[in-house]
């Protein structure tokens, strides 16, 4: 087998494939799924559902880069993890790829805990989607079989290397700002957070109060 076949072969089967859609199908699939979530949702901030909507339609138009996953910043109670789940919940309808989201503490608590728990986390970040929720949230270092561990970094490194290895789109929410991402985390996480994915602003009042 020559190189060139090879490698192809090895392209075709790592690198996840998203169908290009029609974007204004999409549009109405994503105003769906938001609404189904909460009944009197409005896309408010009309930019961010716009490219949403490209992203998940596949568009030239979309922001960024389609080969990298989205993390989305805000402050507290803008909707980061309701969009979130309409992301998941839209992959899944339109590209039958609906992820698993795991929040900051409930990754910490199942590295604490380990055995069965650990395992579902483990094979949910084996899947070609995963969704941290509230990147930022767990503790710094942790005790894991007597060593020390900064959940972040072990996740975001693994996801990392998945992306790298096989094509692994992640998909985050966070209170943080990049900067403070940098200081939490490093300067190498930070970069690799750059290289992983497309960094969107959720701006806008607590929905909450």
């Amino acid at each position: 087998m020559k190189l060139s076949e090879y490698l192809s072969k090895v392209e075709s089967k790592t690198l996840v494939s998203l169908e290009t859609l029609d974007v204004d199908y999409v549009k109405k699939v994503w105003i769906q799924i938001n609404k189904s979530q909460l009944d009197n949702w409005k896309a408010t901030n009309k930019e961010v559902n716009r490219q949403m909507v490209n992203y998940l339609s596949r568009s030239e138009n979309f922001k960024g880069d389609l080969g990298k996953g989205i993390m989305i910043i805000g402050e507290n109670g803008t909707g980061k993890t309701r969009m979130l789940k309409a992301l998941s919940l839209s992959m899944g309808y339109l590209h039958n790829f609906k992820f698993k989201i795991y929040s900051g503490l409930e990754i910490e608590d199942a590295y604490k805990n380990g055995g069965d728990v650990l395992a579902l986390l483990e094979a949910a970040m084996n899947q070609k989607m995963f969704g941290f929720d509230d990147l930022g949230e767990e503790h710094d270092l942790i005790k894991v079989y007597g060593t020390d561990i900064n959940v972040g970094v072990e996740v975001i490194s693994r996801l990392y290397n998945r992306k790298i290895d096989v094509g692994c789109i992640p998909f985050a929410t966070t209170n943080l700002t990049l900067d403070m991402l940098s200081k939490k985390y490093g300067a190498r996480i930070e970069s690799r957070i750059h290289e992983m994915f497309n960094v969107i602003y959720l701006i806008g009042k607590d929905l909450r109060k």
